[in-house]
């Protein structure tokens, strides 16, 4: 079916194989691993090692504080040597790519703890970095808001921006120290049209390879992003650091009306320290100050058109703005919309929106003496905006993204390619990927791909609301795609009150899950709840006694079922049997 198999770094790979590089770095693994087993008294030999797997759920900053404090409790306990992957989604992603800059972070993990909780509570975030970052990946053709989410939430949150690649973990990957790391995202246009159970929508990166583990299509890490054609790389795109990454895995922290609030927060604040620095000449204020204040005003307008707030204030001002110019092109489509406003949908309204900021866009272009977009003005040009031209430019190509919700935008490295499906992947250009924890919270489609003949998964869930969700989700996904899965009816799951460990054995066709709540009736007692609402998703920062009792629930669960996991490790070397394929 696949034409290209060449290793050739600079070509794409289409096999279902794994990597070259994946199966050295596990086999070296597997040996960390048999001695692991050894210390742990459990006999076996080098062709019956099990392969463990350990997941981590989305949850935002939440979740990269547990997966920290779980890890240690697995190092603490001896268990964390047996592990041959780690994975994760969303927030658990940020906690594994701070860990593996440390190239022997499982020796070092103790003090990487308190280093990173110090992190977390002590150091600045810098706003003026923040904005650098930003004029310059705003100018990129393809810039999205997974640039913006990089700079100003990864960055606020995590306390660092990590200009590293991913490809850079790569030695942190190959002596076999520490597990092998997988990364989740999901296709945005598949996500929509196919929904999460169709397995063409995952998308996983490793240090050596990213690309759709379903369709056996990838391309070596290190050139992610770059053009590509009928196979062949035509053009390397500039390093996406890992700080982009994290904002790409970890994009779905909120709902869309907190996102956007967010958004505003961030360009106003970037705006206003500008403008206490740049002290504009007085000829500059008018049209700079009408360029953001109009810009704001669009956002808030998309934040009524979402939520379905009344818009009338935003109107009232909008075309007071826009009233000197009374025979413009936006003021008629503003005054339009507004009169016909509560006869349309929650599409139709967002819809609505984009079509005035292209137009608000293209009347200030014209004002300045430009052609094409607001969003595209180079900074080499003079223009009454004066000092914060810049930064208004940004803030527009911003507001452009969000009207179209544009994350993840990169260049597609199957395009033209022959014998692809979805024939999508072959026409276009471009492909969007987000958030998997927009599809399922839990990677279980990646180290479920069959090649990894995975034998024990221990899945730690911090996710908010349902705690089973993941696994229940899980379940349908494997049975549509009749992927071996165990069975889950046949334990009462109850949300409300979960316990702390939940195992889910099948036959021998099938891997072992062990399901771990983070907030539960043994951790919590009767105070689930509380926790849930005190450590919110969308929450960018915690206290520092908050993440000490997070930390400590989160070991507690390890800590109060070594005993589970040290018997299902021995069950499975005892039972002799690895799946073939």
């Amino acid at each position: 079916m696949f034409h290209f198999v060449c290793q050739d770094e600079n070509e794409i790979r289409l096999s279902h194989a794994l990597s070259e590089g994946e199966i050295k770095a596990t086999q070296k693994r597997q040996e960390k691993v048999l001695m692991c087993l050894k210390d742990l008294g459990i006999h076996c030999d080098q062709n019956n090692v099990p392969n463990i797997v350990v997941l981590g759920s989305g949850g935002g900053l939440r979740a990269m504080i547990a997966l920290l404090g779980t890890l240690v409790e697995l190092k603490t306990q001896n268990f964390l040597d047996a592990v041959l992957y780690l994975c994760g989604v969303s927030g658990s992603t940020w906690c594994m790519s701070l860990l593996y800059e440390d190239r022997k972070w499982s020796e070092n993990l103790m003090s990487l703890e308190k280093e990173l909780c110090k992190k977390l509570n002590d150091f600045p975030w810098h706003i003026m970095k923040a904005e650098e970052y930003l004029q310059e990946s705003s100018r990129d053709e393809l810039y999205s808001l997974t640039d913006f989410w990089a700079s100003c939430l990864v960055y606020q949150v995590l306390k660092q921006f990590d200009e590293h690649e991913l490809a850079d973990h790569r030695e942190a990957s190959e002596t076999g120290i520490n597990p092998y790391p997988i990364y989740a995202a999901v296709d945005k246009e598949q996500l929509s049209e196919e929904g999460e159970n169709f397995p063409g929508t995952w998308f996983e990166f490793t240090p050596h390879e990213s690309g759709y583990t379903a369709l056996g299509a990838f391309v070596s890490t290190k050139y992610f992003g770059s053009e590509f054609e009928k196979g062949k790389m035509k053009k390397r795109a500039k390093k996406k650091p890992i700080c982009y990454m994290q904002a790409l895995w970890g994009s779905a922290l909120g709902s869309i009306e907190e996102n956007l609030k967010f958004i505003r927060e961030c360009l106003q604040r970037i705006f206003q320290l500008q403008e206490g620095i740049s002290s504009c000449a007085p000829e500059s204020n008018s049209d700079t100050v009408m360029a953001y204040q109009t810009a704001l005003l669009l956002l808030d307008l998309e934040f009524c058109a979402v939520s379905g707030n009344d818009p009338k204030e935003v109107f009232k001002k909008l075309l007071n703005i826009l009233s000197g110019k009374a025979k413009s092109a936006s003021y008629q489509l503003c005054t339009e919309m507004h009169n016909t406003w509560a006869m349309k949908t929650r599409e139709e309204r967002m819809e609505s929106c984009t079509e005035l900021d292209k137009e608000i866009e293209k009347e200030l272009r014209v004002h300045l003496g430009e052609e094409g977009t607001l969003g595209e003005l180079q900074s080499s040009h003079g223009n009454s905006l004066g000092p914060l031209q810049d930064v208004i430019r940004m803030m527009f190509k911003t507001i452009g993204c969000v009207m179209t919700w544009k994350w993840g935008t990169t260049n597609n490295f199957l395009y033209k390619c022959s014998n692809i499906q979805p024939s999508y992947l072959v026409r276009n250009k471009i492909i969007s990927l987000i958030d998997a924890g927009l599809a399922i919270n839990s990677a279980y489609p990646l180290v479920l791909r069959a090649q990894r003949r995975t034998d024990l998964i221990i899945s730690f869930d911090f996710s908010s609301g349902d705690p089973f969700e993941t696994i229940k989700k899980t379940a349908t996904y494997c049975q549509k795609n009749s992927i071996p899965f165990p069975k889950i009816e046949n334990q009462e799951m109850d949300e409300n009150h979960p316990s702390d460990c939940y195992i889910f054995r099948g036959d021998k066709s099938c891997p072992t899950v062990m399901h771990f709540p983070l907030f539960n009736s043994v951790n919590c007692s009767d105070k689930i709840e509380e926790y849930r609402k005190r450590f919110h998703t969308f929450y960018m920062f915690f206290p520092k006694e908050d993440i000490k009792d997070l930390l400590e629930k989160a070991r507690l669960n390890v800590y109060n079922n070594s005993g589970k996991i040290m018997d299902e490790i021995k069950r499975l070397v005892s039972s002799s049997h690895k799946k073939e394929f």
